[in-house]
């Protein structure tokens, strides 16, 4: 047995001084009466005639000795040896993504992980501690390695859903952080499984354990995919993609409404597992474009989507080439570009292009503006050195930005100009025997290709036109880009030319101020629907639009699986013996309050 608050043994000095007062002659007062014998136990105190007198046995005397002796063992908090319950560093990682909200348990997926999670709490021994941290698209510790368990249910109970993915690598990696080598720890992983895919950091394992504790049972879910909102020269016309993500078949009604005018009502019957595509008109003077399920369901997030409807300010772009089919189509499959196609010789210096794109052809004077210079001739300013047979591509750096969603594993070269002593920009794409790819910021955003498209089999593969897009972006990025985001995705914001303020006006009304003079980050995406950025120009107020919808089918399924692949725990790390305690002086002060009862009816009934 061990006294967890030992200095609490100065409260027995508590049992003398009841003895003591036992001793002290009672002092009465006095009284005249016609006859002493009626008062014979009165008289036997007033024969004392000292300050003391003689201790007799008394009920009330021995009830209130043992009520002392048991409040003061209550006091000094004995404990006995245990099997300890917890880890002494517990990490409690709770799923805070958008699939949490999913009512398939009552009231809701994260309620139930908060409720397992303050249960673990009042597990804690008198010396564990515990840390929580919330898993969501940005993982955050909500409280950090205390005891105090008013302070960790508080945290857990302030958690709340957000409505990207979760990043359970940033949160592994956070709780990871926290652990000191040889430390007892533990994490409790509270999810319906629905996370980010696990990123290839944690090759050496974990310092600690994690244990899985599966929230969620049902997959039963119809969700709105994806709208796109497409131009032709007759008509504009919007795409929805409606699935049912549930093993029963699920009849439902989709609301479509124009700047929140309501436009048309359809039934849908969906087969279990199945998806339909269906088609609305867009008017004209629409500037947004919405979509609704009305029908009950476990998940509402993907229940509605939103598209911009207007067309994006239009960028124009020369393509100087002496034929190139794939390049100008990839080029085309941006919308707000306009395409005019010239050869070689009919090239003339032009102002009113904002890109200009060499194709096997390099002018006297380059441009002072964005440009692409793809296989330059021999002899002009940016070519390269004699060509080299190459083969495989590679990234020179995969979590290049430029080069998200770009597969080149598959892609081949057949020769390249040498560019190894090119003082042109940073290599992109490269090869084992030379860069292929060069950006550069300065003195304008600006790309060199060293090989001849048709030397290469990437314009056959999806790589290309992706690549095309993340290069037109970055050369051209449009002040506002219209197209959909996922929650809680950055958007870079390019202020107009002469803008003297900028801000954005989510979809709940709220104002958030951005700097009119700089490529600004906006990031306070998590609620979805329709953001308004608003530019102030020459006086003027102008409007751009983008949208926010989840978009997600791996989220959308939400099935929660059995299993969970997690990193594995580190071979090296040797758990401390952690040897718990059983409380008992709950028991004891309750003993307590039973005796002090028993002395009250003691004295009451003049025991």
């Amino acid at each position: 047995m061990s006294f967890l608050a030992p200095a609490a043994a100065v409260l027995a000095l508590t049992l003398p001084a009841i003895v003591a007062l036992y001793f002290l002659k009672i002092r009465r007062p006095t009284r005249i009466v016609p006859a002493l014998h009626l008062w014979p136990n009165q008289i036997r105190d007033r024969q004392a005639n000292v300050p003391w007198q003689r201790l007799r046995p008394s009920w009330l005397l021995f009830l209130q000795l043992l009520a002392a002796a048991v409040l003061v063992a209550a006091a000094v908090q004995p404990a006995l040896p245990a099997g300890a319950a917890l880890a002494r560093h517990s990490i409690v990682l709770i799923d805070s993504s958008a699939s949490m909200q999913a009512t398939d348990v009552v009231p809701s997926r994260l309620d139930v992980a908060k409720r397992q999670a303050n249960a673990l709490i009042d597990q804690l021994g008198p010396t564990d501690r515990m840390t929580v941290i919330a898993v969501g698209p940005m993982a955050r510790i909500v409280a950090s390695v205390t005891g105090d368990r008013d302070t960790l249910h508080r945290a857990v109970n302030g958690v709340t859903a957000s409505n990207g993915a979760a990043d359970l690598s940033a949160a592994l990696a956070m709780a990871a952080g926290l652990v000191r080598a040889g430390d007892d720890a533990r994490a409790y992983l509270f999810t319906d499984g629905i996370v980010q895919p696990l990123r290839a950091s944690f090759a050496a394992g974990l310092p600690f354990p994690v244990e899985y504790h599966r929230v969620g049972t049902s997959g039963e879910n119809v969700a709105l995919t994806s709208l796109t909102v497409r131009t032709s020269a007759q008509s504009r016309a919007a795409y929805l993609h409606v699935q049912n993500f549930g093993q029963q078949p699920r009849s439902v009604s989709v609301e479509w409404r124009a700047d929140s005018h309501l436009l048309d009502v359809r039934p849908l019957t969906l087969p279990a597992g199945q998806a339909q595509d269906l088609i609305f008109p867009v008017p004209g003077d629409a500037t947004s474009v919405t979509a609704h399920i009305a029908a009950s369901d476990i998940f509402a997030l993907d229940d509605t989507a939103t598209a911009v409807a207007r067309t994006p300010r239009a960028f124009r772009v020369l393509l100087v080439t002496p034929g190139n089919v794939f390049l100008e189509q990839a080029l085309r499959l941006r919308t707000d570009l306009q395409i005019d196609v010239i050869a070689p010789a009919a090239y003339r210096a032009s102002a009113a292009y904002a890109l200009t794109v060499f194709d096997q052809f390099s002018p006297g004077v380059l441009p002072d503006g964005p440009f692409v210079m793809v296989a330059p001739p021999a002899g002009s300013a940016l070519a390269g050195g004699q060509p080299v047979g190459i083969g495989r591509v590679r990234a020179v750096d995969a979590g290049d930005p430029l080069l998200a969603n770009v597969d080149l594993q598959d892609v081949h070269v057949a020769r390249s100009q040498d560019l190894r002593n090119s003082a042109f920009g940073r290599p992109l794409i490269s090869s084992l025997q030379t860069p292929l790819v060069l950006v550069r910021d300065e003195p304008f955003r600006q790309v060199l290709v060293g090989f001849d498209l048709h030397e290469s089999d990437l314009p056959l593969r999806i790589a290309f036109p992706i690549l095309v897009q993340n290069l037109s972006e970055w050369l051209l990025p449009p002040s506002v880009p219209s197209h959909s985001f996922h929650p809680d995705e950055p958007i870079t914001i390019v202020p107009e030319s002469g803008a003297t303020s900028v801000s954005v006006v989510r979809p709940d009304g709220s104002r958030r101020p951005l700097a009119a003079g700089s490529i600004a980050t906006f990031g306070d995406t998590d609620p979805t629907g329709l953001y308004t950025v608003e530019q102030t120009i020459a006086g003027k107020l102008q409007r751009s639009w983008f949208s926010v919808n989840l978009f997600s089918e791996p989220i959308s399924q939400l099935k929660p699986p059995d299993r969970l692949t997690l990193p594995p725990t580190r071979t090296t790390i040797t758990q401390a013996t952690h040897h718990g305690q059983l409380e008992i002086w709950p028991w004891i002060a309750l003993a307590a309050l039973a005796v002090v009862t028993a002395e009250w009816l003691a004295f009451h009934r003049g025991l």
